[in-house]
């Protein structure tokens, strides 16, 4: 297979520069439609504890278009500075303008729309210490389940979303290489969240999906990021990756079934992700699986990636009554969880803690169950983030699970304290933040960063299907920081014949260029280094598909 498809490339090669005089012809005139990704992002409270709202006051610089989209009527046009407030009662939304009541009984949701170039602010909510501002749209629209509540969604397109998030989510100070890998992580996560755990948005604006604070935190060096990076994802067999990151991995990553249940079920372990294996950031270290080679890793520093973090070793410790009272806590918190075995009964105390045991880690030594041996019970834990949570510290969680427990017994045998050496903030799986700033500062570009911590991915576009049922033209944008792409054809369906145009320049594929099965055409006669744009257009063999995308860095072999 390989050897056919470096065939295929190396005549593509060949002919590619006659392709534009031969084929320089009309191939469809109706105008394309832009891939622009919407985002729908739930907007919390100040403090991030709530996505739901009983009223709200929104402004704007600008002029405001209030619609009610379930009528599609326009309840008014404000003026700037003017104060709109939107509160429900019995279920139906009451709108005032500067506390004069122009609407009621709406039952509909809601579209707030700023005038061109102005943003949307929330009296009194605050971002990053400065009043939130967003771009795009407000929808309010009722809390699913819930009576006399809203939430609040912001609508924008991908790349503003992109604006709101990079900075918040990376410290500028780690680099613009460090930022643009961030970027892609981060466009490939809200095209592909993990879970979706809202009906109504795709994503919160909090650490429970990807932290966006809107317009007011845009930094200049996050934004060139995000432009030098459009249209780019990372790819793992022509499909977008599930491109997880955390702060600190702690020096080694872990491999995503070791750490995360199954998507949409509590089923744990999860199927392994190949791009998701965990792996040391320096060469010779050991799998630390085993207890011996866990607790000389996090008792010990290393040189790494992850070295500038805060958290890149950390220490804890507990009296066994301390770990009683926070065991107790902990457990009774997550009494119905299916990860407690057997099934903590609640209220229940646990008695003298005798003995915890390790009984499982991933690769990068993060425990993946342990057991509880007290007075009155054992019981296994198993899970990452469930571990933590009930392996309080002082009421917080640990900030990883990559941890080594040393406990200490008095002369009868009796548990006295328990002392805990770890590394890492988060769950440690895909790339690690800390780690992608090191790699900034040390001379890393951006694709060698993304490719460190995600397996045999490549840098390309999003894979569109293209077939003669769609309406129109299908354009993707997309940035080439080294002026190269090839063009991905997945022609399974052996189609006979396509059409597409690359910054400007129309191409007709025929059969004779169209083999059954992948194929991979070099543009960079076409590519500059800059934003290009590729139209694909619809096929005319009907019954047919065939799915493309463009790969501007290719996986390392």
């Amino acid at each position: 297979m390989k050897t056919k498809f470096l065939i295929i490339s190396i005549l593509l090669i060949l002919i590619i520069f006659g392709l534009r005089k031969s084929f320089a012809q009309p191939v469809n005139q109706c105008l394309p439609s832009e891939i622009n990704d919407l985002i729908k992002v739930g907007i919390s409270t100040n403090d991030f504890s709530s996505l739901e709202y009983k009223e709200i006051i929104i402004t704007s610089d600008g002029n405001l278009t209030i619609t009610d989209k379930s009528s599609n009527i326009n309840i008014i046009k404000a003026l700037p500075k003017d104060l709109i407030k939107v509160e429900i009662k019995n279920n139906a939304f009451l709108i005032s303008q500067n506390d004069k009541i122009i609407a009621e009984n709406i039952s509909g949701t809601v579209e707030i729309k700023p005038e061109t170039g102005f943003f949307l602010q929330i009296q009194g909510l605050k971002r990053g210490g400065k009043p939130a501002a967003y771009r795009g749209i407000f929808e309010i629209t009722r809390t699913p389940g819930k009576t006399d509540k809203f939430s609040i969604i912001n609508i924008l397109s991908l790349e503003e979303y992109l604006k709101g998030v990079v900075p918040n989510e990376l410290p500028v100070s780690f680099g613009l290489e460090a930022l643009k890998a961030q970027a892609v992580a981060a466009r490939n996560y809200a095209l592909r969240p993990r879970v979706k755990e809202n009906s109504i948005f795709d994503l919160c604006d909090s650490v429970q999906a990807q932290v966006y604070f809107g317009v007011n935190t845009e930094k200049p060096l996050s934004d060139k990021a995000v432009l030098e990076t459009s249209g780019l994802l990372g790819l793992y067999e022509g499909d977008m990756i599930l491109a997880l990151y955390s702060s600190t991995a702690g020096g080694y990553t872990e491999s995503y079934e070791n750490a995360f249940s199954e998507m949409g079920s509590k089923k744990f372990p999860a199927n392994p992700l190949p791009y998701l294996k965990g792996k040391p950031d320096i060469e010779g270290i050991p799998c630390l699986s085993c207890e011996e080679e866990a607790k000389a890793f996090y008792t010990s520093v290393p040189e790494t990636f992850d070295n500038a973090s805060g958290y890149f070793r950390w220490q804890r410790s507990w009296t066994e009554q301390e770990l009683r009272k926070e065991l107790n806590a902990g457990l009774n918190k997550y009494s119905n969880s299916d990860l407690i075995n057997p099934k903590f009964e609640k209220n229940t105390d646990i008695g003298r803690i005798k003995k915890i045991e390790v009984l499982s880690r991933g690769v990068s030594g993060k425990i993946i169950e342990v057991f509880i041996t007290a007075e009155n019970g054992c019981w296994s834990i198993k899970k990452e983030l469930v571990i933590r949570r009930i392996f309080t510290n002082m009421g917080k969680a640990l900030p990883s699970a990559n941890v080594v427990f040393v406990p200490t017994y008095d002369e009868n045998e009796n548990l006295i304290n328990v002392g805990a050496f770890g590394g890492g903030l988060g769950h440690g799986v895909g790339m690690s933040q800390y780690g992608a700033g090191y790699m900034s500062k040390n001379g890393y570009t951006f694709d060698q960063i993304l490719k460190h911590y995600y397996d045999g991915i490549s840098i390309g576009t999003r894979p569109v299907f293209i077939n003669s049922q769609i309406k129109q033209p299908i354009k993707e944008k997309f940035f080439s920081p080294t002026g190269k792409a090839d063009l991905l054809i997945d022609n399974m369906q052996a189609v006979e014949k396509f059409n597409f145009m690359i910054n400007s320049n129309k191409i007709i594929l025929t059969k004779k260029y169209l083999p059954r099965g992948k194929i991979r055409m070099p543009l960079d006669s076409y590519i500059k280094k800059e934003l290009n744009e590729m139209v694909f257009y619809p096929l005319e063999q009907n019954n047919k598909s065939i799915k493309v995308w463009v790969e501007v860095f290719k996986t390392d072999e």
